[in-house]
């Protein structure tokens, strides 16, 4: 791992590197006290993340996170800023992974880098990187999301003032609304009150809920290439009842929330690739549509990655836990054994034959097939497809 820091303060910048040297000896940790110093050492030797201030003495952030994207677009892009100034916050959000507020703990940065080592294949996690890096604009945490979790930080935040903030947005009101009748609902009386709904789908779901709705909301240009938007959210609410009833089946119910969110986010990636420039994402779904020939098969040969990859880079660098942002990378092809419930496998399965069924065209990805390590454990296979098929009509 290899991270340049850049900063006008010399001290502050050997006391974080020599932070980071305690925990992680074997990171490299170049130092820059100007733009100029920044840009030479991107020039020489490829870095993994970029982390500066946006007041440096010789030029504006801004600049050189721009820069930055333009000399290795697979570096990640982190902004640490005193007063973040709408007017240059509007310049770099195309540019930009993550912003934090100074001031902070070095131990806090290191948590933040430690969080963005999801994959194991190095030179895989440079190719997505770039990929995700080299975009024309890079999708921005929704602002609604933003406020909720500045909201959930604080101690004496109740449910009614997130229903509260909830209802700022009609779209994803009426969402959370369908989840809290079409998901939690244990009894037959429907869910009408907003806080009531906002309760019962709990803090992960609630963040993914307007994680997924504020993306497709937020991209306006490009708009998504040949993307039919609502039959993905079909599938995507599909496939997160499908995964949430597995963990629940198992007994695994403190993962419920987790499930269920992962399984409404899953496919987020397919919204990121759409927006490419150049259209081609347009002649992937008709080809994908038409043929017998994988999704992802199909981006990968167009891009280098396919959208499982992207979707869980974009999450990670949004802040998402590994926990989270393993499954959604992983649910084209589960990883075989492991400790605790197997989510990617559950994952790979709901989203093969819960996920909509035939309503979902190309989205369920069970149309190429279960993957093998699904089949491995006969038994628990027959007990989750019994699952899904209880209440999936066209499975």
């Amino acid at each position: 791992m290899r991270i340049l820091l850049v900063d006008g303060d010399g001290d502050l910048l050997q006391a974080i590197r020599r932070a980071f040297w305690k925990r992680h000896r074997t990171w490299e940790v170049l130092l820059a006290q100007t733009g100029a110093e920044a840009v030479q050492a991107l020039g020489r030797d490829p870095v993994d993340i970029v982390i500066s201030d946006m007041g440096l003495p010789d030029m504006e952030g801004a600049d050189l996170i721009h820069q930055v994207r333009v000399l290795q677009p697979g570096a990640v892009r982190i902004a640490l800023a005193a007063d973040p100034l709408a007017e240059w916050l509007e310049r770099v959000e195309g540019d930009l992974h993550r912003l934090f507020i100074k001031p902070l703990e070095p131990d806090f940065l290191i948590g933040a880098v430690e969080s963005l080592d999801i994959e194991d294949d190095e030179t895989n996690v440079r190719a997505v990187r770039a990929f995700v890096g080299g975009l024309g604009r890079i999708p921005s945490l929704p602002s609604l999301y933003q406020e909720l979790l500045a909201l959930l930080q604080r101690e004496d935040a109740g449910m009614n003032e997130v229903a509260r903030l909830i209802r700022k947005d009609l779209g994803v009101a009426s969402q959370v609304l369908k989840l809290a009748n079409s998901v939690h609902c244990a009894s037959d009386r429907p869910v009408a009150e907003l806080g009531r709904a906002v309760a019962m789908l709990g803090v992960d779901s609630l963040r993914s809920l307007v994680l997924f709705r504020g993306l497709i909301s937020g991209i306006d240009s490009p708009r998504p290439q040949g993307l039919d938007l609502e039959k993905l959210w079909l599938h995507s609410f599909e496939v997160a009842t499908g995964v949430r009833k597995l963990v629940v089946l198992e007994g695994a119910t403190q993962l419920a929330d987790l499930a269920f969110s992962v399984g409404l986010l899953h496919d987020i990636g397919l919204v990121v690739l759409a927006t490419d420039p150049a259209g081609r994402y347009r002649a992937i779904l008709e080809q994908a549509q038409t043929s017998r020939i994988p999704l992802a098969v199909l981006e990968h040969d167009t891009y280098g990655v396919d959208h499982a990859q992207v979707g869980a880079h974009l999450l990670n660098l949004w802040g998402l836990p590994p926990t989270f942002c393993r499954p959604v990378r992983e649910h084209h092809a589960p990883p075989a054994g492991g400790d605790g419930f197997p989510l990617s496998a559950a994952l790979h399965l709901a989203d093969a034959r819960h996920g909509g069924g035939k309503t979902a065209g190309i989205f369920a990805d069970g149309r190429w097939g279960l993957h093998p390590h699904v089949l491995s454990d006969p038994e628990r296979f027959a007990r989750w497809k019994g699952c899904l098929a209880m209440d999936d009509k066209d499975a």
